[in-house]
Formats: C-alpha cells, sequence, structure tokens
C-alpha cells in the first residue's frame, strides 16, 4: 500500500477499534469518534513529539482531552501509538479497575497528561501548562541563554460543551492576554449535543469572535474536515504562528453512519447492522478489537521517524545544563523529571512576640512571603484580589509576556478559570496558590474538586471569611462555602485562629502535598495563650484547658476562638468550668486515632461548637444539634456588630448560649 492508503486505513481502523470499545462496554459517546479519528491520527502521526518508549520525557507535547467524551478515541490512539496499552485493556473501557475509565483519568505512563470531565476544564489545564512551560523556560534561560530544554506545544482537544463553558472562554482570554504562544486549540465543531442541533444554542463567527480576542484562528472543513493533508496544514500552521491558536474542524457527527448528522448518534452506541455497514464501507473484516500490523506499524514509525532527531538534539542541550552544576537549575530539572518540588518550612523556626496583636490578612502576607523566599518553584496570584486579599509577593512585579519570571500573576475576576489553571501549572511541578474572598468559592468548585481528584496540592487562599468581614450583604457573606469546601473528599481546609495557627497551617499545607484551603480572617487578632504548631498538626488540640474539674467543652475556629476562650473565663467566675479545643482543620484532626481524639474531646462531656458559618460539620461533635452555635441562614447587609446582634450572634449572645447549654 502506498502512503496515502496506508493513512486511510489507520484512521478507518482507528475509528472501528474506539467503536468496538463503546459497543463492547454498551455506553459511550460514538459522534465525537467518528468524526474527530481523522484528527485524532493526524495529530500523532504528522505533528506531535510524544515518546511511547519514555512517556514522561519533560519535553514531550502535552495533549489535554478536555472533550473527555472522547476517551475512547483517546485510548486506541495511544494504544495504536505504542503506549502501554493492550487490547485487553481497551475491552476493559468503563470496567472497575481499568487502566481505560469512561472519561479520561491522570497517568503519565500511558500518555494520559490530566483527569478531565467538566466542560472547559482541560482549556484551563491546557492554560496552566503553557504557563508553567513559559516560567521554567525563562528559569532554565535565566542560567544560560542557549538553553532549549522546554520548547513543547500544548494541545487542547475541545468539543462544543466546551464551548458553551464560561470557564474556558475565561481561560482562552487570559491565554491571549498572556499571548501564550505554544497553546493550540483542536475545537470539533460537530454543532450537535444529545439534546439535537445547537442552533439557538451556541451561534459563533469563529473567525470574528477569536482574532477579536488575538488569536490565531483557522477554519477546516467547508469541504472536507477529513483530509490529512488539510488536518496537518492547519494545525501546523496554529502551532508556528506567534499567538495561541484555535483551529476548528467543521465536522458532521457520526460522519458515515446510518445516523449521520443526527443527535442520536452523539451518545448511543451503534447498531450491529450500523457496525456491519462501516466495515463493508472501510473494506475492513477483521473481528472486532483487531487490527493489522501494517497500521500499528505505520504509525509507531512516524512518530519515532519524527522524533529521533529532535531529542538527538535535546540531548545535547541537557547535557550542557547538567554541565554547569547550577544546584537552582538542578532543582528545576528534578522537578521536571518528576521529583517532588518540596518546600521546607518550620514553623517553630519563627518566635512570635507574645504581645503580637495583627489583622490575620496581615499575617498571612508575612507568612505567605516567608514561604516564597524558601523556593523560586512557588508561586501564585489572584482573581482580582492581589491587593484585597493580601496575596502578593514581595517585589509586586506581575507575570507576563515581558517579565514570565515575575511570581504575581493577574487572574482577572476569573474565579472558574483560575482554578483549572492552576491545576494545569500543578501538573507541571510548581507548587501554586491561587486567592479570592470566601463568598467566590463556589465559582471554583468544578477545578478544586479536580484539585482533589488528582491529588494535586493546589492551595486555595479565601479571604473575608465570616459574616465579621463584610457590610455588603448576602451575597458576599460567605456562609455557606466553608460547608462546601469541607464536603470535597480529600481536600484538607484550615481555618486558623492566629498568626502561631497561620504558620503551623502553612506548615502542614506545604508537607501534606495534597490540595488545601486555608481560610483567612480579616479580625485583627492577639497572639493566644495555649495555641501551639505540634497541636495545629493534628489539626484539633487543647488551645485551654478547664481548670480543675471538665464542665463542657467549646469547640472554634478562626477568629472565633477568640471569643470562645474570652467566653471560658467570664463562665469560670460563674462557676462553669470550661476546656476550649482549637480545630483549624477538621479533616485532619478526623484522621488521627480515636485515642487522640478522645483525649481532646472526651465522650460524655457536654461539648458546644461556635463557628459564624453553617454548622453542618459540627454534629458529629456537639452533645446534640442544639449544642452548635452557627449561622445557618444568609446573613445581612449593614455594620457587623448589627448583623451580629440582629443574628443572636454577638458575644453576649454567644456567652449566654453557652451558659445555658453548659449549667
Amino acid at each position: 500500500m502506498n502512503q496515502n492508503q496506508l493513512d486511510l486505513q489507520a484512521v478507518n481502523e482507528l475509528k472501528m477499534l474506539s467503536l468496538d470499545m463503546i459497543n463492547h462496554a454498551g455506553g459511550g459517546y460514538p459522534g465525537i469518534v467518528m468524526d474527530m479519528s481523522p484528527v485524532m491520527f493526524t495529530l500523532y502521526s504528522r505533528i506531535l513529539n510524544v515518546y511511547p518508549d519514555n512517556p514522561k520525557f519533560m519535553n514531550r507535547d502535552r495533549v489535554i482531552v478536555s472533550a473527555s467524551h472522547m476517551a475512547p478515541l483517546y485510548y486506541a490512539t495511544l494504544y495504536m501509538a505504542g503506549y502501554p496499552i493492550t487490547k485487553d485493556d481497551l475491552m476493559m473501557y468503563r470496567r472497575l479497575d481499568s487502566k481505560v475509565p469512561g472519561l479520561p483519568e491522570k497517568n503519565e505512563y500511558l500518555g494520559i497528561e490530566a483527569t478531565t470531565g467538566y466542560a472547559g476544564d482541560g482549556v484551563g489545564i491546557s492554560v496552566g501548562i503553557e504557563m508553567a512551560r513559559r516560567y521554567y523556560d525563562a528559569l532554565i534561560k535565566k542560567e544560560d541563554n542557549r538553553l532549549d530544554l522546554l520548547n513543547f506545544t500544548t494541545y487542547c482537544l475541545m468539543s462544543d460543551a466546551d464551548m458553551m463553558s464560561g470557564s474556558a472562554y475565561e481561560a482562552m482570554s487570559l491565554a491571549s492576554a498572556q499571548n501564550l504562544s505554544n497553546l493550540v486549540f483542536i475545537y470539533d465543531a460537530n454543532n450537535m449535543n444529545g439534546e439535537g442541533s445547537l442552533n439557538g444554542v451556541l451561534v459563533a463567527d469563529y473567525l470574528k469572535q477569536f482574532q477579536g480576542m488575538g488569536f490565531y484562528v483557522d477554519v477546516v472543513g467547508e469541504k472536507d474536515a477529513a483530509n490529512i493533508k488539510e488536518i496537518e496544514r492547519a494545525i501546523n500552521a496554529a502551532k508556528n504562528s506567534n499567538r495561541p491558536a484555535l483551529v476548528v474542524f467543521k465536522n458532521i457527527i457520526g460522519k458515515d453512519s446510518f445516523n449521520e448528522g443526527k443527535n442520536v448518534v452523539h451518545g448511543t452506541p451503534l447498531s450491529f447492522d450500523d457496525m456491519s455497514s462501516l466495515r463493508r464501507k472501510y473494506n475492513l473484516f477483521l473481528p472486532p478489537f483487531e487490527i493489522s500490523k501494517d497500521s500499528v506499524l505505520h504509525l509507531g514509525k512516524k512518530i519515532k521517524e519524527r522524533t529521533e532527531k529532535i531529542s538527538k538534539k535535546w540531548n545535547e542541550h541537557y547535557a550542557k545544563a547538567k554541565s554547569l552544576n547550577s544546584e537552582s537549575l538542578n532543582k528545576v530539572l528534578g522537578v521536571l523529571n518528576g521529583d517532588a518540588n518540596t518546600i521546607m518550612f518550620d514553623a517553630s523556626q519563627y518566635k512570635i512576640n507574645d504581645g503580637y496583636r495583627e489583622e490575620m490578612l496581615e499575617s498571612s502576607s508575612k507568612v505567605l512571603n516567608l514561604v516564597a523566599k524558601k523556593s523560586n518553584l512557588f508561586l501564585g496570584g489572584s482573581a482580582e484580589g492581589l491587593y484585597q486579599c493580601k496575596t502578593i509577593i514581595d517585589g509586586g512585579e506581575l507575570n507576563s509576556l515581558t517579565l514570565p519570571l515575575a511570581r504575581n500573576i493577574r487572574f482577572g475576576a476569573r474565579e472558574a478559570a483560575m482554578a483549572h489553571i492552576l491545576n494545569g501549572m500543578s501538573l507541571m511541578g510548581l507548587r501554586v496558590y491561587g486567592s479570592t474572598r470566601l463568598c467566590f468559592a463556589n465559582e471554583m468548585k468544578a477545578g478544586i474538586r479536580s484539585s482533589a481528584v488528582m491529588n494535586l496540592p493546589v492551595t486555595y487562599i479565601f479571604t473575608h471569611d465570616s459574616l465579621y468581614s463584610s457590610m455588603e450583604g448576602p451575597t458576599r457573606i460567605p456562609v455557606d462555602e466553608l460547608a462546601m469546601l469541607r464536603s470535597i473528599p480529600n481536600l484538607y481546609n484550615f481555618r486558623p485562629a492566629d498568626i502561631v495557627e497561620m504558620m503551623s497551617s502553612w506548615q502542614c499545607i506545604l508537607s501534606l502535598n495534597k490540595p488545601c484551603s486555608l481560610l483567612v480572617s480579616t479580625a485583627s487578632v492577639p497572639k493566644l495563650p495555649g495555641s501551639n504548631g505540634s497541636g495545629v498538626m493534628r489539626g484539633g488540640y487543647i488551645i485551654k484547658k478547664e481548670y480543675s474539674r471538665l464542665d463542657g467543652i467549646i469547640i472554634a475556629t478562626g477568629s472565633e476562638v477568640v471569643s470562645a476562650m474570652q467566653i471560658s473565663y467570664d463562665l469560670y467566675q460563674a462557676g462553669i468550668d470550661l476546656r476550649v479545643v482549637s480545630m483549624p482543620s477538621v479533616e485532619l484532626f478526623l484522621a488521627q486515632g480515636s485515642e487522640y481524639i478522645e483525649s481532646v474531646l472526651p465522650s460524655g462531656v457536654k461539648t458546644a461548637v461556635i463557628e459564624a458559618l453553617k454548622g453542618d460539620t459540627w454534629y458529629r461533635f456537639a452533645t446534640n444539634p442544639s449544642y452548635v452555635l452557627s449561622i445557618d441562614d444568609f446573613a445581612y447587609s449593614g455594620a457587623p456588630i448589627e448583623v451580629l446582634q440582629k443574628m443572636n450572634f454577638d458575644y453576649d449572645s454567644l456567652k449566654a448560649k453557652i451558659e445555658s447549654l453548659m449549667k
């Protein structure tokens, strides 16, 4: 067979293999598999610099499948390209413990760069990867400007669902503003979903729309979006542009099936007759899951021929970099090779004066900058809150094309995209943080949840953390967001009470190597007697012990610990001897052994909780629901003291409730 015949056979076999997976599993999305097979084959056979024998090679091109419902086509392509996926693995599609789950899940050994599933999340991840690449490249070139070790391109595969996602537009807008030129978005514009045609739902002149945003744009498919030479031309032109690029493929969903162009083919496996018809049309008569050796060898050979020269030249640059014997450069190269980005931070090294008193936002800023001094692989930013949230790294320079080594990122008012972008940066090994007011946390939930699913050590800093922080009313007073954050598995949340707990919370965050959130009050708080780092490391501890007998316990977090301690002092004068437990991290406390938990919260002792947020978390600890003193309704606009009094959460009201409960 000649080259064109081999290409056509490989595309059709790739398509049928993907459809076999869907039919065998009894579910999937055949429509996108059929119309994007030519694009996927062309991308891997003609364009990508990938290394199936060395899948974690640091300068590999990244492929992020934001159109996650094309997973079978993704897996089948990786199998044909030579990654360690077998035919038996493909037959386990959508099965328990499969290497090829229903939607892509991060596994670099198999060539799967990220877990995706939410519309738009892969778009933000791709932007984050390119931001991280640019930062690393600047660090490397700072050592020797001739070193060209990190010049890969990130390709993001998108669908109509991504184009309807607000977070995707947020991320692409930032990519343009930052001129992230090693970034190519490949869009399957088949204008169809499970409900039917997207006419009346999604209308766009992509040339005008994205050119207006500063993108390089190409539209393919007015005549034939399956033409391999045209696909190759368009993607290479996008890759070689000096701007972020969008290549739009105007495809016909389910091309060549009985239901070509119909919404039923979006998410319904093809019938037996339809599959048989396709095999006859493509002149393929191998059994299901069988592909010819010619197709496999053809794709593998194309990849190897393209990458051998590139990797040889890269190895020369790498040898030169290692010969410099630079400690900072070796750290960068180590992280890019998969070493953990460990930042050592020991809170006990810092001595706090007993008279210390400061707004927690200021304390947070100081500790953040102490951490930043430990590593240049620690950076982050804010969704329009660098100065309001006080999360700016000293020096104040803002990351940009002309200042790629600046460590402060302005995400703009793009909370949703910020979370996904941070995930992309974290996938590249950077320790990153993003900040905003707590009332906007719900806008970030999809990205935070993805951090938790992928176990990425992203830190989310949420400020203005309770009704003490605002006069702006229910939309800006975050009564419900912490309960939401605590409901996310594998996310550790910290709400420190003072400077000591703030510092120790950061030590926990850096040592856990997991996704975390840090909640910061705007209150001015003293260094509390009894606060200690070792207690924070266990999530909760006795910050004030009872004097002689244990009449009851008050659990509190954040700035409410100050009120709890004062209440315990006042009620001791009334003959009630109370223990106060500070619990900055519920998740960390529950991870302790039962013996420790019992020593802090002994069974049978009256236990109340004070937290100026929704109280769902606390019913497991309190004597009964009436012992949970929380804010379980939307707050009001007004001066904080007036709002507290109206909601019976001012100091006198809290003290009276605790006294009544403990008598």
